[in-house]
């Protein structure tokens, strides 16, 4: 079953939606982070944003809750028209966990990029491999899955015309389980997750806009 775009009408959502749409009409924007609320609450954490990002000329297209078929419908729906961004990073899919196959969550990731690409042929797309999680809402084990769905994402990088890239084991233990001081609830992270994720995401922005310029 192939994920189909899904627009949502509650008020978040909408209003996130014209916000972003603004955004891309105010000014130059070089780095655009589009996901769901892993990369919408870097909002509840903007002196790290502009800490590790300010110089990039970022923007955070992160929604809180939206799953693949919502952001699929925000890219194709005018989120990424009329802007150049030299760099996407993607961070989705962890919100289908529950309801899809890692072929269906694979499957959208792709489609997202594809929109991407198709709108804004000169900006290179930067996939990250979906971060561990301790159960989906329906209370089913996740790190299994996610190992194989990243596994698919990082075969199809090259085919794809994107970079993959994964920083989910410094939020891990020495165990390799979750991190509860990092990561309270099993899937969000605290403003020390946010520190750890922010200097890794800073230096794969360095090397991929070295690699592009």
């Amino acid at each position: 079953m192939k994920i189909q775009p899904v627009m949502r009408t509650d008020e978040h959502h909408q209003q996130k939606h014209a916000q972003i749409l603004q955004m891309g009409r105010d000014r130059q924007i070089d780095v655009v982070f589009l996901g769901d609320s892993l990369t919408r609450r870097w909002e509840d954490n903007p002196h790290l944003w502009e800490q590790y990002f300010a110089e990039f000329n970022p923007a955070n297209f992160g929604v809180g809750a939206d799953c693949l078929e919502n952001i699929l419908w925000r890219v194709l729906n005018g989120e990424v028209d009329g802007i150049n961004p030299k760099l996407f990073l993607v961070l989705a899919g962890t919100n289908n966990l529950c309801k899809n196959t890692e072929e269906e969550i694979v499957d959208g990731i792709l489609q997202i990029v594809k929109v991407i690409r198709s709108k804004c042929p000169r900006s290179k797309v930067v996939v990250f491999g979906l971060l561990p999680r301790e159960q989906d809402e329906n209370g089913r084990e996740c790190i299994s899955r996610i190992r194989k769905i990243n596994g698919k994402l990082e075969q199809q990088a090259e085919l794809n015309e994107y970079a993959y890239e994964y920083f989910g084991d410094a939020l891990l233990t020495n165990e390799g389980e979750i991190d509860k001081s990092i990561m309270p609830d099993g899937l969000h992270l605290n403003e020390e997750g946010y520190k750890i994720a922010g200097l890794i995401i800073r230096e794969i922005i360095k090397k991929h806009l070295s690699e592009a310029s």
